[in-house]
C-alpha cells in the first residue's frame, strides 16, 4: 500500500477555511427555507454542520448528500408556491427517500431524513413524521441537543396522533435529554397531556415545575392559570 501524502504546512492552514464554507452554506440554506422545516431543524442543522467538523466536510458522500438536500428543499420551496402544501411533500417524498436511502450511513443522510420528517409534520402526516424521526433517533446519540429536539417532535407526533400516552413518554424521555433551562415547553405540553389522561397530580407536577424553575418562561402565566383552574 502506497504511503499516504504529508499535508504541507499551507494546506493544513486551509483547513478550517473548508469547515467555514460548508457552515456558512448551511447558513444560507436555513435562512432560505426556513419556512419548509419543523421544530428547531434549522438548528439541527447548524448543530450538525458544527460537530461533523472537516472529517464530514471532505467526504465526497457526505457532500453529495448534503447538495441533494439543498436541492431537495429548494424544489419543495418552489413547489409550494403554486400549489398546496401536501402535494409539494407529495411531489419530493421520493427526492428525500433516495437521500436518506442511499446515503443512510451518512450524517447529511439522516438529516435529509429528519428533515423530510419535519415537513411530513407540518403538512399533518403525523404517521409519516413519527416513523422517520424514530428512525433517526439512533443516529444522533452523540449530539444531545438533535437528539432532544426529536424526542419533542416524536412527542408532539404522538399527540397529533392521539397518543397520548406515547407523547407523555417521548416527552418525558425529552425532560432527561435536554439542556434544564429548555424544558418549560416540554413541561407545559406534558402537563396538558396527563390532564388528557386523567393523570391530575402528575398534570399539575409539571405546571408547578414551569412555576418554581423557569420563572421567565413565556408559558409561566399559562401554567399558573392551569394549577388555579
Amino acid at each position: 500500500m502506497a504511503a499516504a501524502k504529508k499535508k504541507s504546512r499551507k494546506e493544513l492552514l486551509k483547513e478550517p477555511d473548508a469547515v467555514l464554507t460548508w457552515s456558512s452554506r448551511l447558513l444560507g440554506l436555513a435562512a432560505r427555507y426556513k419556512d419548509a422545516v419543523f421544530y428547531g431543524v434549522i438548528g439541527l442543522l447548524l448543530v450538525a454542520a458544527l460537530f461533523s467538523g472537516y472529517r464530514f466536510y471532505a467526504s465526497r458522500e457526505e457532500a453529495q448528500a448534503a447538495m441533494l438536500l439543498e436541492e431537495s428543499l429548494a424544489k419543495y420551496e418552489r413547489l409550494k408556491k403554486d400549489q398546496p402544501q401536501a402535494k409539494a411533500v407529495q411531489e419530493v417524498a421520493e427526492d428525500f427517500r433516495r437521500i436518506f436511502t442511499s446515503y443512510a450511513n451518512r450524517s447529511n443522510g439522516n438529516i435529509a431524513r429528519l428533515a423530510y420528517a419535519n415537513i411530513c409534520y407540518e403538512v399533518g402526516d403525523f404517521t409519516q413524521a413519527a416513523e422517520h424521526y424514530k428512525a433517526t433517533l439512533s443516529h444522533f446519540d452523540e449530539l444531545p441537543m438533535i437528539r432532544f429536539q426529536i424526542l419533542k417532535s416524536l412527542g408532539y407526533a404522538s399527540e397529533g396522533l392521539k397518543d397520548y400516552a406515547g407523547a407523555a413518554r417521548y416527552f418525558e424521555a425529552a425532560l432527561t435529554a435536554g439542556d434544564k433551562r429548555l424544558l418549560d415547553d416540554v413541561l407545559f405540553e406534558l402537563g396538558d397531556i396527563y390532564t388528557k389522561l386523567g393523570e391530575k397530580e402528575k398534570s399539575a407536577e409539571a405546571f408547578k415545575r414551569i412555576l418554581s424553575d423557569h420563572k421567565d418562561s413565556v408559558y409561566l402565566q399559562l401554567a399558573r392559570e392551569r394549577v388555579s383552574g
